[in-house]
């Protein structure tokens, strides 16, 4: 495996990108992988269509079961493109006698109907693990991806089937006239009080459109569980950061080979040259070195000293839980750690207190029928305070509808029902809230903020804001004529 010859780039990806490289692979080479598939399943489809040319169900099922054959020429494929190399197509040859027999009992027994067959294909071929350390790698390596490949396995087939309808129908349409005589007959044979007795016609029909779209999934199932395998392994064992660093020691291996090249001409020079302090006259080191060490000064002097041991002490005074908290604290930083922990209490006990100052209002008895401070003032870009709108909101809108300002007259009306709605009838509607959100709080505010009339008014301006359908003047004047916000209501009792 050498990865410094990746044909694709090397990182750690999500599941469904891993997915995408998978499918990109296959892209890639998708004639030379179709061909493959071919290679190993053209044979065994010849000669079993023709022993079960009279039983096409049990000859499209037999078919479907030995797929994987298949699967493991394209793997074989894709595994060696990746990394840079082309099989030729004498191994090519001598790969599909291995597909069938090696591992045969397994591969086309249990291991046929695991729904992470497309890794731990990958597993079986490209790593040669058996038994336990097959179970071991198989397990470890389906953790990441196991969700996406086990609904590509499954939705697999599903496409298999709608594909070959598509094919079933492409070839009526392009069936000559007068030459669908025995179809025709077939079909009028085929009779609907006996809807599962087949005609046999239709049925070689299904399973040979179904073998020819078999063939086409199945190369992206197989692509999409070697993605998912590379990037398993990217993720376990730093794919990624092993390349790198492939790439950083080619880079260093050019100023290396620059530096030994310099050092083979410098080395002479400096070998050549001989120290000036080493002159004929001068003692030789080891007689330097034993008269330095006879100096006193260098001698080592030991002293030794008995200390008797203390009698443990029994102390009737107890430590102050301060000591035992703060051990060997100084007790001057003591008081200040304590009221630092207590202005961090008293300011989390405020900030609580603040976060659900709507839990301590007393809500007894009828409540005023003043107007509050509305809650938001701008609600999905709309200013909402009733300071930004006219006092006669419905003949303001009726004159921009007029003019033809359409989308100015249905978001002048909007923007005053939530205006009336948090004003009147105390809804409290936050700035992030969405209009199915605003409809959803005048709905629990009940009768007093008119959510009828609200909910008439959001789907109008809904599908005029983001569908571009402009409703009927007519829609408009009732609306307008209706708006239910004129009087200050009496709000509810608590």
């Amino acid at each position: 495996m050498r990865l410094d010859e990746v044909t694709a780039e090397i990182r750690p990806r999500s599941d469904w990108e891993a997915v995408d490289l998978g499918f990109a692979m296959v892209r890639r080479h998708f004639w030379r992988c179709l061909i493959l598939w071919w290679m190993a399943l053209g044979i065994p489809i010849a000669v079993l269509g023709w022993l079960l040319w009279d039983h096409p169900a049990l000859y499209l099922a037999l078919i479907w079961w030995f797929k994987p054959a298949g699967s493991r020429m394209v793997l074989f494929e894709l595994s060696r493109r990746l990394f840079g190399e082309k099989p030729s197509w004498k191994s090519i040859w001598r790969e599909v006698p291995r597909v069938w027999v090696r591992r045969l009992f397994f591969r086309f027994g249990f291991g046929r109907l695991s729904p992470w067959l497309p890794i731990t294909l990958a597993v079986d071929d490209l790593e040669g693990l058996r038994g336990k350390h097959y179970k071991m790698r198989a397990r470890q390596l389906s953790r990441r991806g196991d969700g996406a490949v086990t609904w590509i396995f499954l939705s697999a087939d599903l496409a298999t089937a709608w594909f070959a309808i598509g094919l079933i129908g492409l070839g009526a349409i392009m069936l000559p006239s007068g030459q669908d005589a025995p179809w025709t007959e077939a079909m009028q044979s085929w009779s609907s009080d006996e809807p599962f007795v087949i005609p046999l016609l239709v049925m070689r029909t299904v399973a040979f459109a179904t073998i020819l779209s078999m063939s086409l999934v199945d190369l992206f199932l197989t692509g999409a569980g070697f993605g998912i395998y590379v990037n398993n392994r990217t993720w376990i064992e730093g794919w990624d950061v092993e390349l790198a660093f492939k790439r950083l020691g080619q880079r260093l291996g050019k100023v290396a080979a620059g530096a030994a090249v310099l050092f083979f001409f410098i080395l002479p020079a400096i070998s050549s040259a001989r120290p000036q302090s080493m002159t004929v006259g001068n003692p030789p080191p080891a007689e330097v070195i034993r008269e330095i060490k006879s100096n006193p000064d260098f001698e080592v002097h030991t002293i030794t000293r008995k200390i008797p041991k203390e009698e443990p002490k029994k102390s009737s005074t107890r430590r102050s839980w301060l000591e035992d908290i703060f051990g060997s604290i100084p007790p001057e930083i003591i008081p200040l750690f304590l009221y630092s922990l207590l202005g961090l209490v008293i300011c989390f006990l405020a900030w609580v207190i603040w976060r659900f100052r709507h839990a301590f209002i007393y809500r007894g008895g009828i409540a005023s029928t003043s107007a509050t401070v509305p809650s938001a003032r701008v609600v999905m870009g709309m200013e909402v305070t009733p300071e930004s709108l006219p006092d006669d909101i419905p003949a303001a809108v009726m004159a921009l509808w007029q003019r033809g300002l359409r989308q100015e007259a249905l978001g002048l009306l909007y923007r005053g029902a939530i205006s009336k709605v948090m004003v009147l009838a105390h809804v409290e509607i936050q700035e992030s809230d969405t209009e199915g959100d605003c409809l959803e709080r005048v709905r629990h505010a009940g009768a007093v903020a008119h959510p009828d009339y609200f909910g008439s008014l959001t789907h109008t301006w809904m599908r005029m804001a983001y569908a571009g359908t402009a409703p009927a003047d007519l829609e408009v004047g009732t609306l307008c004529s209706s708006w239910p916000f004129q009087a200050l209501p009496e709000r509810r009792r608590a």
